[in-house]
């Protein structure tokens, strides 16, 4: 028998034995944040916002992809129920074209910040892909 031959034999040999739980990939959990700014930054009147996700995809409001979603950003506001249409408001911000990164005004003082995961229609998807609140300071000029 050849090496090659051998090797393939061998392999086959030892995924066949495999568990089946080993040769089965689980999904990972989605997971929201954001990457700019840290919770308990200052920050002045204008500042850079950097989305992060993992294990999800984005895709532009409107697009109906599984495993999708968009960004939009809550300011000083809890996340709307799962399925519910995110407002689009002062205090609800959409990035409907896919964005990944922003930057927002705001007035001196504390605000909290969350991102949720829209689903094309502007619902929220899940809790998994409502992000946990931060707090920021915004200087005063």
């Amino acid at each position: 028998m050849t090496m090659p031959l051998r090797r393939c034999i061998l392999t086959v040999a030892l995924l066949w034995g495999a568990p089946l739980a080993a040769q089965t990939a689980s999904v990972p959990k989605p997971e929201i944040f954001l990457r700019v700014p840290q919770d308990g930054a200052v920050v002045s009147a204008t500042f850079e916002v950097v989305f992060g996700l993992r294990n999800y995809g984005i895709a532009p409001a409107g697009v109906k992809l599984s495993n999708t979603g968009h960004f939009h950003i809550l300011i000083d506001r809890e996340a709307p129920a799962i399925g519910e249409v995110i407002p689009a408001d002062p205090s609800h911000r959409h990035y409907g074209a896919g964005q990944i990164e922003t930057q927002l005004t705001l007035t001196p003082g504390k605000h909290t910040l969350r991102v949720v995961l829209g689903d094309a229609d502007h619902r929220v998807i899940s809790r998994e892909l409502t992000s946990a609140p931060i707090t920021i300071t915004v200087r005063a000029p």
